[in-house]
């Protein structure tokens, strides 16, 4: 009986060390340069790592953290799900600029909430790249990553062609549709308003956090899937506020980056001169019914750039590759192989 109660405890202590969470490591870049011409003052970007690097790391890929997520929320999806092959690739997740965990205005000492300055998604990707550098990381096997983590995607093959040889961009898009501008100002003119009539801020993300969740899925979603009699309980659920590291004031951040993305900034705004920058290989993944990032630009700039595409096409909307994950998942292992 001890020798059994023994014997479980230590499997138990082995799977606990076999799927611990990665440490969440910091790399610090000083003063940073961002688009905007100002610098974020004392900048340090959030990292983890996820399995094991080749002799000649020519396994590395590179995971940028989308809109409000953390390096440990990708890991749990790696963890949970084998979004990617932790025992084949060196996986390395890099926290965003202004998601609450690399230098934001939640927890800048020298410049804190309004006083952060403007960033953009090229930031961000500039940022990551820093963050190889100091790794001693000069190639990526590829580039993998979801909605605003995927616009870095974008940013990062069209800034560092030679560096990337695969790319996989789900739910994304190299630029914002007139749709997602229209979006995307209403929230932010929200946190405006807000802002300068002294709302407190639960009452003034309410709003914004239910239209969030509406666009996350689709109107067939919730006119099909949920009844009208359950409403009133759904929105009881929004009042209940706990921001944690990501408050109104990242949240600002990271959509008004989303807001001015475009990669052909670099390129007078012409998309076919920014297309022939790219060399990596690349695989879109869009959702058709996609709500919250237009697909339709996506699949424009595939063309121009002949990439592999894999179209979707469920009610849950932004977040269908979670519903179709399998798919997904086997879709992007066999690119990634190949």
């Amino acid at each position: 009986m001890k020798r059994s109660i023994l014997f479980l405890l230590t499997i138990g202590l082995f799977l606990q060390i076999i799927y611990a969470i990665p440490p969440q490591l910091y790399v610090d870049l000083g003063d940073f340069s961002v688009f905007s011409g100002e610098k974020i003052q004392d900048c340090r970007i959030g990292y983890r790592t996820i399995g094991t690097p080749n002799a000649d790391s020519s396994n590395v890929i590179l995971y940028p953290t989308w809109f409000g997520g953390t390096s440990e929320h990708i890991w749990r999806l790696i963890n949970i799900h084998n979004f990617l092959d932790s025992t084949r690739y060196y996986i390395i997740v890099a926290d965003a600029l202004g998601n609450g965990v690399s230098t934001s205005p939640s927890n800048s000492i020298a410049q804190p909430g309004q006083v952060f300055p403007e960033i953009r998604i090229i930031d961000m990707a500039r940022s990551a790249h820093a963050l190889l550098k100091h790794l001693n990381i000069d190639h990526l096997h590829a580039i993998v990553g979801g909605s605003m983590g995927s616009m870095q995607g974008f940013e990062f093959i069209a800034e560092y062609p030679d560096m990337v040889n695969k790319a996989i961009l789900y739910v994304s898009s190299p630029r914002e549709s007139a749709y997602d501008l229209l979006k995307r100002q209403a929230d932010l003119e929200i946190i405006a308003l807000g802002r300068k009539y002294g709302i407190p801020e639960a009452e003034y993300m309410k709003p914004i956090r239910i239209s969030q969740a509406v666009n996350g899925k689709t109107p067939s979603y919730f006119a099909l899937e949920m009844s009208h009699t359950d409403v009133p309980e759904y929105l009881e659920s929004f009042n209940s506020y706990t921001p944690g590291i990501f408050p109104a004031d990242n949240y600002f951040c990271h959509s008004q980056a989303i807001h001015y993305h475009d990669i052909s900034w670099r390129d007078k705004n012409d998309l076919d001169k920014t297309a022939e920058r790219i060399t990596a290989d690349v695989f879109i993944i869009i959702n058709k019914q996609d709500h919250m990032v237009s697909p339709h630009p996506a699949l424009e700039f595939a063309k121009k750039i002949h990439a592999k595409i894999l179209v979707l096409n469920n009610n849950r909307g932004h977040l269908g590759i979670s519903y179709e994950i399998d798919k997904v998942r086997k879709a992007m292992a066999r690119f990634l192989k190949n």
